[in-house]
């Protein structure tokens, strides 16, 4: 034995050295291995790829900000006016922990009676408020019919709540009272919804037509109001914003996103929803409350859309006419009355235009898939109460041409 001794401790020191050598080799191998899984490497390969933007130097074709409440310094304005009186503070927890004033409160009650009706809750986002009211006023003995053009918020508050959903043709009443009478005996509460003004397509419900086909005690209707929260119907509050309107609503969505140029939402309805919402809806439930100044802001900025905002809607209906003056002999420009347009761009390379509108002065968004359906990719242009007619004319004249550059 004592012969082999030292052979044996060779091989056996070649063995230790061998194994940290390796050791080594796989360290550097795994230091060089993605971090993430290889498929979503592949799904952007595969995709559309979405990039970020800065477009501040650029004139405003794409905001929501219709009113230019953002543009020109409302907020700061506001904040200017009112300083002593806000509560520059944190709400430390969520609503049903710390983060609650009696004040609060008290705002969302004056919000819900500009609106006609009994009481709001306000919400960190309009997405949150979607999510959290569609995923829990339902149960599978229930249905949500839904415009086909809705937001992707309420596709996933609805599949949240597991409940059972079906599409209608966009603003086709005939075809949501086929499948109201299709589903009627089927399901205990069906409920009916849309937006007041679609955020792709620019176009308006026709309300009288709708109400016709809801009048129904098991139908009740659901209003998204982003868009059309600062630019329809009664004081600019939203296309169901009348107390008749008001009352054939169950809940109706308010963004303060758009026109309001800030962030944050409400759901306004009664009481009962109120409730309802505080103790079910889980994006309100388990979300940190707003900065408690966020819901002075909101409060403020309503005063400025019901008493100063008039020269504003002025400026945007002057501007909507203009570009609807100047493209009405061209098919591929939508003619809305509204400040939500767009430009088809069937048969041309999406990529390549943004790019070719990145090099502009101004900016508008082309829009892809899952956005809009594919076939129907667009640019979508906002209208403002800021833009000037020379910039509208230079915005239509440039897209006429872009695939012949």
């Amino acid at each position: 034995m004592g012969k082999y001794k030292g052979f044996i401790m060779y091989v056996i020191y070649f063995h230790y050295q061998s194994c940290h050598l390796s050791k080594f080799i796989f360290d550097i191998f795994a230091s060089m291995k993605n971090n993430y899984p290889d498929k979503w490497s592949a799904k952007l390969k595969q995709s559309y790829k979405r990039i970020l933007f800065d477009v501040s130097d650029k004139i405003d074709f794409a905001s929501n900000d219709y009113l230019g409440f953002a543009k020109n310094n409302k907020l700061k304005e506001i904040i200017l006016k009112n300083f002593d009186t806000f509560v520059f503070q944190g709400s430390t927890g969520s609503r049903l922990m710390s983060g609650n004033k009696k004040w609060i409160e008290k705002i969302e009650f004056t919000i819900a009676q500009y609106h006609h009706t009994e009481n709001a809750v306000i919400y960190p986002s309009a997405y949150q408020a979607n999510v959290g009211l569609f995923s829990c006023i339902a149960d599978r003995k229930d249905v949500f019919l839904i415009d086909e053009h809705i937001h992707a918020s309420v596709y996933d508050g609805i599949r949240q709540g597991f409940t059972h959903h079906f599409k209608f043709k966009h603003n086709d009443f005939e075809h949501l009272k086929t499948l109201i009478d299709r589903h009627y005996q089927g399901f205990e509460t069906i409920y009916v919804v849309i937006e007041g003004l679609y955020s792709m397509e620019g176009d308006i419900p026709d309300v009288n037509n709708l109400l016709g086909v809801i009048d129904n005690p098991k139908v009740f209707l659901i209003v998204d109001e982003a868009h059309s929260f600062g630019v329809l119907g009664q004081d600019k509050l939203g296309l169901f914003n009348s107390k008749e309107l008001a009352k054939k609503c169950v809940a109706r969505i308010i963004g303060y996103g758009k026109a309001l140029g800030f962030s944050g939402a409400a759901i306004v309805g009664s009481n009962v929803l109120k409730q309802y919402l505080i103790n079910f809806s889980r994006s309100f439930i388990y979300s940190t409350a707003l900065p408690l100044y966020h819901y002075q802001i909101i409060y403020y900025l309503y005063q400025e859309l019901i008493d100063n905002s008039q020269k504003e809607h002025q400026q945007l209906q002057d501007n909507i006419q203009t570009y609807l003056q100047i493209t009405k002999d061209d098919g591929r420009f939508s003619h809305n009355n509204s400040p939500i347009q767009y430009f088809s761009l069937s048969n041309l390379n999406c990529g390549q235009l943004q790019n070719q509108i990145n090099h502009q002065s101004f900016f508008a968004k082309v829009i892809v898939p899952p956005t809009v359906p594919k076939g129907l990719e667009r640019i979508r242009i906002s209208l403002h109460s800021f833009n000037t007619t020379e910039e509208i004319h230079h915005l239509v004249n440039t897209l006429k041409n872009l695939n012949k550059e």
